[in-house]
């Protein structure tokens, strides 16, 4: 499948999602803590892959790496909350950095 716009072939989805620029200034918390909520959900999933029976079906690899990539998309998105928190907190104190 082509892709409409030129350049977003091999694009993740934490490469092109970003934090607004019209949000208002603040550390985002409740984005932040719904965030890490969810990376913590799918950790505690994976383990409980690898701290099961033996008469459990393993998932596959690809599932398993899938779910990796889901954790560090997660962790980015986080970065990027927090970094948006610290850039409009510095701002509205001291204004833009030089």
């Amino acid at each position: 499948m082509k892709s409409a716009s030129k350049g977003l072939e091999g694009c993740l989805p934490e490469d092109l999602l970003s934090v607004c620029a019209t949000n208002a200034a603040g550390v985002p918390i409740d984005a932040i803590t719904a965030a890490c909520s969810r990376v913590d959900a799918v950790l505690h999933l994976l383990m409980a892959q690898f701290n099961s029976g033996p008469d459990v079906e393993r998932l596959s690899d690809s599932v398993i790496a899938n779910v990796i990539w889901d954790v560090q998309g997660t962790v980015a998105l986080i970065r990027s909350l927090a970094l948006h928190g610290d850039k409009s907190t510095y701002q509205l104190v001291y204004g833009d950095r030089q």
